[in-house]
C-alpha cells in the first residue's frame, strides 16, 4: 500500500502530554524566575556588606581573617553560580515567549538559541559559528530559539561521540530567504529524521521550510529557510 495509508499516526496521547509537558516546563520556569533573581540580589549585597566591612574595619577582627576570607570566596562563588542561573531562567522566559509570527532579527534568535543550549557544548567540541547580518526574517523568534537549541544540543550529541569532532552553526541569506546550518562531523543520530520533521512543523505555517540528513559517522545536518523582509 502506498499514499496516506503509508503515513504514522499521529499518537494523541503523546502529543497531549508533550503539551502539557510543555506548559508545566512554561510554569515553572516563570515561577523560578523571581525567588532565582531575589536570591542573586540577596547574595550581592552580602557580598558587598563584607566587602564594605573589611575595608572600614580599623579595629581587631571579630573573627580570625582566615575564616573571613572563606566565607568571602563561597559567597562571591555562590553569587556568581546564583547570577549565571538567573540569566538563563531570563533566557528561557525571552524564548518561551509565545508571540505571534512577526519580523525579528534570525541572527540574534539563533544566538538565543545555542545560549540555551551551552551546557551541551563541553570540552571535546569545536564550536565553529557565523551569525551574519541577515534582513528579518518571519516567524516566532522565540519559538525558532528553543528549536535551534534542540538541535545544537542533538548534534553536540553526535560530536561527543567521535574525538576531535567540531559543529557548525551558520546564518546566511540569499535572496529573499535566510537561512540557518547546524551541522557537525560526528557519529551521527538516529533523530535527525524526527528533529527535521519537528522543524518543518515549525516553520511550514511561516511560509518557511526545513531539511535534515544524518549518516553513521558522517554526523548530522539541518537546514532551516525562512523568508526574509525585502529591503
Amino acid at each position: 500500500m502506498s499514499g496516506k495509508d503509508d503515513e504514522p499516526i499521529a499518537n494523541p496521547v503523546k502529543s497531549a502530554a508533550l503539551h502539557v509537558g510543555g506548559d508545566v516546563a512554561v510554569e515553572v520556569a516563570l515561577q523560578l524566575a523571581d525567588p532565582i533573581r531575589a536570591l542573586r540580589d540577596r547574595l550581592g549585597l552580602v557580598v558587598d556588606h563584607l566587602e564594605r566591612h573589611v575595608a572600614t574595619s580599623t579595629g581587631p577582627t571579630p573573627y580570625p581573617w582566615r575564616s573571613l576570607q572563606t566565607l568571602r570566596q563561597d559567597l562571591a562563588a555562590a553569587y556568581l553560580e546564583a547570577t549565571q542561573l538567573a540569566r538563563r531562567i531570563e533566557e528561557l522566559d525571552r524564548a518561551l515567549h509565545d508571540d505571534p509570527p512577526q519580523w525579528f532579527d534570525l541572527a540574534a534568535a539563533v544566538d538565543l538559541g545555542l545560549r540555551l543550549a551551552t551546557h551541551h557544548l563541553g570540552p571535546g567540541i569545536e564550536l565553529l559559528f557565523d551569525l551574519g547580518h541577515v534582513p528579518p526574517a518571519r516567524g516566532t523568534p522565540g519559538t525558532l530559539a528553543l528549536l535551534v537549541a534542540q538541535l545544537v544540543a542533538l548534534c553536540a550529541r553526535s560530536a561527543r561521540a567521535v574525538s576531535g569532532s567540531s559543529l557548525s552553526v551558520r546564518v546566511s541569506a540569499e535572496e529573499s530567504w535566510g537561512f540557518v546550518t547546524i551541522a557537525d562531523n560526528g557519529d551521527g543520530s538516529d533523530r535527525a529524521a524526527e528533529l527535521g520533521e519537528l522543524a518543518r512543523a515549525i516553520v511550514t505555517p511561516w511560509g518557511g521550510s526545513a531539511d535534515a540528513a544524518s549518516a553513521l559517522s558522517q554526523g548530522c545536518a539541518f537546514e532551516i529557510r525562512l523568508i526574509t523582509k525585502p529591503i
